[in-house]
């Protein structure tokens, strides 16, 4: 299935006249399909800037709604990302609208009044948002994870969703650093995770990891089976996305 890179909002260029689900544009700066480095594959599913950083303690904090049939949900809130688990469904805010299926991803700008509606079939997504700690999930939802407090964001910064998938038996990443908190959750699969504050960790589906900017990180997957993973990341944009580093 085709995977997404949407951006909701009244400034963005990403989607065009309601209705339209033409190709998004290339994605610019340096997030590739080699952006990690090594063996392992990128494929960004959603990015957006974050213009001004919001004052105080932020997590990421991801919520699962399951969508009916022909049902539409209407809200606003944080920056977030949508991320499509199940079926597939119509997000749209701003005079915009995207279609989405399973694997698919799109950014939500802040305070975006915005609509998710259902197809013929029930559908399931998350909302990644940039939320305060603790924050409640919406009426009807279920938290799936909350990250520790992130540190170090960047002003301006480009908030990124990206699926990483690292091959089976030897497959890595390189030594690489991050000009802004990176935080992880585990989809499939299991890894290697290192970094230079906690050392070597194995993560398995559900396994999370944050690390704040700078610090040296490698992921690695030395089992039988493919390993994939998200990546949320908060970077300066005017800086290298993953130089190399060494631990």
């Amino acid at each position: 299935m085709r995977r997404a890179v949407a951006v909701i909002g009244a400034l963005t260029t990403s989607l065009v006249a309601c209705g339209d689900d033409s190709a998004d544009p290339p994605v610019q700066g340096g997030l590739d399909d080699g952006a990690l480095g090594g063996s392992a594959r990128t494929l960004v599913l959603a990015r957006t800037q974050l213009t001004e950083r919001p004052q105080g303690r932020l997590v990421w904090a991801a919520d699962e709604t399951r969508l009916e049939p022909r049902e539409t949900i209407a809200h606003r809130h944080e920056l977030s990302f949508v991320y499509v688990r199940h079926g597939s469904l119509s997000l749209g805010g701003a005079g915009r609208r995207k279609s989405l299926g399973v694997g698919d991803g799109a950014a939500v700008d802040p305070s975006l009044r915005h609509r998710h509606e259902g197809g013929s079939e029930a559908a399931v997504f998350w909302e990644v948002r940039l939320a305060r700690p603790g924050s409640p999930p919406p009426p009807g939802a279920r938290r799936v994870f909350e990250s520790e407090a992130l540190e170090g964001i960047p002003s301006p910064a480009e908030a990124s969703l990206i699926e990483v998938t690292v091959p089976p038996r030897g497959g890595r990443t390189t030594v690489h650093t991050h000009p802004g908190p990176e935080f992880i959750y585990e989809l499939d699969g299991r890894i290697e995770y290192e970094n230079a504050i906690v050392g070597v960790r194995d993560i398995g589906p559900g396994g999370a990891e944050g690390l704040p900017p700078g610090t040296a990180v490698q992921k690695r997957n030395p089992f039988a089976e493919p390993a994939s993973f998200l990546s949320l990341f908060l970077v300066d944009p005017d800086r290298p996305f993953a130089p190399m580093a060494s631990f």
